[in-house]
């Protein structure tokens, strides 16, 4: 009878020690790779002018934009023709951009933008980004280079012009798809507001509070 009375107790004594000692995860300390663990949420949409070959007609396709906070990455995902794309940019790759469009933007403003090749003598910046890729999904992964420079798409527009490379991938021995991205200075203050990054942590900040609300 002793017996039957004990057991129950030691079970109840040991799920209460167990439930007691759960403890939520220390945050780990923030860099320039990593703001908070957690998952990936949505930061805006853009419609841009993008053309895929040296030939092709210029389109205006949509982008999605999305932060990952365990990265800092900012990841941009569109249906290009036949493949759905994600690029992902670092938050060193994202300083990059922005002196280029600082560069560009001054340039625009005092109409001293010269109607030439794109080419890398006149290149704003280059820089390395991450692209994922595939007809069925995202099954192909690379890291590939790009270069910004400025182009004329009708006369007095100049556009700020993202060009990401092709680059094969050693395992399949596929090549990434080249993908010119056209972006205007209105465009651009709308990407600026969008992947701010205290907007982005102050967004990443909000999603923890909610989680520890009590």
């Amino acid at each position: 009878m002793k017996t039957k009375f004990l057991l129950p107790l030691f079970i109840i004594i040991i799920l209460t020690t167990s439930c007691a000692s759960k403890k939520l995860p220390s945050p780990k300390e923030r860099s320039d790779s990593f703001i908070a663990n957690v998952n990936a949420f949505e930061i805006g949409t853009l419609h841009l002018y993008t053309s895929t070959t040296a030939i092709s007609q210029i389109k205006i396709q949509d982008y999605y934009l999305s932060f990952d906070p365990r990265t800092n990455c900012i990841m941009v995902t569109a249906r290009i023709g036949v493949n759905a794309i994600r690029l992902s940019f670092s938050y060193e790759e994202r300083k990059s951009l922005l002196a280029a469009k600082e560069v560009y933007c001054s340039a625009c403003e005092k109409s001293s933008i010269p109607n030439a090749k794109p080419t890398k003598k006149n290149a704003y910046s280059t820089g390395n980004v991450s692209i994922e890729w595939g007809a069925m999904g995202l099954a192909h992964y690379v890291m590939t280079n790009y270069m910004t420079n400025a182009q004329y798409l009708e006369a007095n527009k100049p556009y700020f012009r993202l060009l990401i490379n092709q680059t094969e991938e050693e395992i399949s021995e596929i090549y990434s798809p080249k993908i010119t991205i056209y972006i205007s200075p209105s465009q651009w203050e709308k990407i600026i507001e969008a992947c701010n990054q205290e907007r982005l942590i102050q967004m990443t900040d909000e999603i923890l509070a909610e989680a520890d609300a009590f």
